[in-house]
């Protein structure tokens, strides 16, 4: 098992950048089964993270301490980490500072971390008279070593292992022997003792992580925006327009496909936008499309989530659809009449039930319970054509009032394309949790 460490604490702004970097995670890190996020912070901290729409409390854990109200005990928060009893159940820990975006699979961090080290990003020297990597504590031993360049203490991957454990340990112990006041705080002190025990690698994570890089189209995983600690206003400034330049790369890639105008049996490109922005959390769900149709939807689906079950009883549609995302390889195609079948075809363990099929009320209705009755870790159903067919708003809204189902929000345009023209000041689509104690 897998964690990614982050450490958020002092000032309530950094929750602000926190929520960029845990954007990017989820959007392109690709977590998988394998990995959980382990915030360490306060509780006041704790339960504003717990509200916010990027909250997923299945990846998400947290690890508890009160007492680091100022910015030295938040940047040396970190070394806390072989302290904290969750972190035992996990056999690789990269830590992230929070002035970080991640563009790709962070599983190819993970996968580089082989040798009980320290895996860090090369960045200045120890001889470098800032001081950012431990010029006054290295002293004359500073001329002991060839290669001088030292690295960033923002990214830090290794092992679980005892190696690591006892220099987290020498560390602690060299700050309270040596308490200079640093102004990169911890920082000098991870690097001086990475030196002197010869356990580290500034080099691999060269190919995978950049500092400072604003280029969008780059091959790295990690972009690291480091300006010193406590320094906030240009960091969230970076970030935000480099979160948004690769963001809109993806949300091209959603609206390259037929829209609601070109074909009312589709979804608007607000709809497609709202529903990524909805499970930006949850982009490892599997989800069932009920009424595939040609498969506009569908390429829409699998840019988002992580499985599709693309669901009709129309062979000339579902071969369309098999063609039109021939090279989405998350679709799997079903042909079942929802109305005659057993739905036993389906796996059970699908996470969201997309509802397109029949409009009418009766139709609708049958499509929600059969979900709830076969899918037995559903959480949310998105519904098309809310506002535009009277039977599919008259059962939702009929199930909301009885707390069969939870509103969480109206998704897509308000002026909707309809089989009679345009319907005016309605919601094209809604999106409900299952209320699991109905």
């Amino acid at each position: 098992m897998n964690c990614i460490f982050y450490c958020v604490f002092n000032e309530e702004k950094y929750i602000d950048m926190f929520y960029l970097l845990l954007e990017s995670i989820f959007i392109y890190g690709n977590l998988d089964n394998n990995t959980d996020m382990l915030i360490y912070t306060c509780t006041k901290f704790m339960k504003i993270i717990k509200q916010s729409h990027l909250f997923n409390d299945e990846k998400i854990k947290f690890e508890i301490n009160d007492t680091y109200n100022n910015i030295n005990k938040a940047c040396k928060a970190r070394l806390d980490l072989f302290n904290l009893e969750s972190i035992q159940k996990y056999n690789k820990i990269l830590y992230l500072d929070t002035d970080i975006i991640v563009k790709d699979s962070i599983n190819k961090v993970f996968d580089v971390c082989r040798e009980d080290i320290l895996y860090v990003l090369e960045e200045g020297e120890i001889n470098d008279n800032d001081d950012f990597w431990g010029k006054t504590l290295f002293g004359n031993e500073v001329d002991n070593y060839k290669d001088k360049n030292a690295f960033t203490s923002g990214i830090l991957l290794f092992n679980n292992c005892k190696k690591i454990k006892d220099l987290f340990q020498k560390i602690n112990e060299d700050i309270i022997t040596r308490p200079y006041d640093f102004a990169c705080h911890d920082q000098p002190y991870i690097v001086y003792n990475a030196f002197k025990y010869n356990l580290f690698d500034n080099k691999i994570l060269k190919l995978l992580a950049v500092n400072n890089d604003h280029n969008s189209d780059s091959d790295k995983v990690i972009h690291h925006f480091p300006g010193g600690p406590g320094v906030y206003q240009h960091k969230i400034y970076s970030m935000t327009i480099f979160l948004n330049n690769i963001k809109n790369k993806k949300l091209n890639e959603l609206n390259q496909t037929i829209h609601i105008e070109d074909d009312i049996w589709t979804c608007s490109c607000k709809m497609r936008i709202d529903i990524l922005e909805f499970f930006i959390s949850k982009q490892n769900y599997k989800i069932a499309e009920i009424g595939s149709h040609k498969g506009y939807s569908t390429k829409v689906l699998s840019n988002i989530f992580s499985k599709v079950y693309a669901v009709d009883n129309n062979i000339e549609w579902t071969n369309f659809n098999k063609n039109f995302n021939k090279d989405s390889t998350n679709i799997e195609y079903i042909m079942l009449d929802i109305y005659k079948d057993s739905w036993d075809i389906l796996p059970d363990d699908i996470e969201i039930s997309f509802i397109d099929a029949d409009h009418s009320y009766n139709g609708c209705k049958s499509d929600i319970f059969n979900s709830i009755k076969r899918f037995k870790n559903l959480k949310y159903f998105i519904f098309d054509d809310y506002g535009v067919w009277s039977g599919v708003k008259e059962i939702i809204d009929e199930l909301i009032e009885n707390k069969t189902l939870n509103f969480e929000r109206f998704i897509g345009i308000t002026d909707v394309p309809g089989p009679n023209g345009i319907v005016q000041n309605v919601n094209e689509g809604i999106i409900c949790s299952v209320n699991k104690f109905a």
